[in-house]
């Protein structure tokens, strides 16, 4: 671990904590330095504590919006006439649909870290431990999460979910869970920033060049946008 002086009276359990905060901000400006210090010592908890916080500030702010979106989807509307839905559901699918949504949010960097592992391990011959690479995933995933805060008043505005800096919105009369939309909407600005974020991390942990190390975060959250994109047309193709 990197020796670093500690002021006195500061306990090490609190200067790790200060430390793990610190990097909320230091990864979006400093992701190299940020990751050097954490190839030794990584943290896992703040920033899933911090992602899961914003994340349920997001399905919050945007509660009116997302109930209405899950209110009018073809799914819903014919439950809903066949009785298999209540009148009045609104609250239980919404919170159905946040408890979902963070599942989802919350099991994608450890995916994504297992796939960084599989290929650091068997292309790049790279010797990370697991917990180093969900780490990187994890610190790289706030760049996704930031995005998410800045699409609300977008959102807000127009009163829809389809809005956001991608090229969905290209294609969104073809619905939000139609695999060509679901597809383009990973082309998106703060998901770009993200991978580029996880390739510096990836390089840092591994200790290979950069541009292998952005090779790394492509391959792995390329997969993931895969499995993502082939789940969400199964599922479409099972409704």
């Amino acid at each position: 671990m990197e020796n670093q002086s500690i002021p006195s009276g500061v306990s090490p359990e609190t200067a790790t904590q200060v430390s793990s905060l610190k990097g909320l901000i230091e990864v979006f400006h400093q992701p190299a330095a940020w990751f050097e210090r954490l190839r030794n010592d990584p943290k896992v908890l703040v920033p899933y504590l911090a992602l899961f916080v914003i994340y349920l500030i997001s399905a919050w702010v945007m509660k009116d919006v997302m109930t209405e979106t899950i209110m009018n989807s073809p799914q819903v509307q014919e439950q809903l006439q066949s009785g298999e839905i209540p009148a009045g559901a609104e609250q239980y699918l919404w919170i159905s649909g946040v408890a979902s949504m963070l599942f989802l949010f919350m099991m994608a960097p450890l995916v994504g870290a297992a796939l960084a592992m599989f290929w650091g391990n068997i292309v790049f011959a790279g010797k990370a431990s697991f917990k180093s690479l969900l780490s990187v995933m994890l610190y790289g995933e706030l760049i996704f999460a930031f995005g998410s805060l800045v699409v609300l008043p977008l959102i807000l505005a127009k009163d829809s979910l389809t809005v956001g800096f991608n090229l969905g919105v290209l294609v969104v009369d073809r619905g939000l869970q139609d695999a060509l939309y679901i597809t383009l909407s990973k082309i998106d600005l703060f998901i770009i920033w993200e991978i580029v974020v996880i390739g510096v991390g990836l390089s840092v942990i591994n200790r290979i060049p950069r541009n292998k190390g952005l090779l790394l975060s492509v391959l792995s959250m390329g997969l993931l946008t895969i499995i993502g994109i082939a789940a969400a047309a199964i599922g479409s193709m099972l409704r």
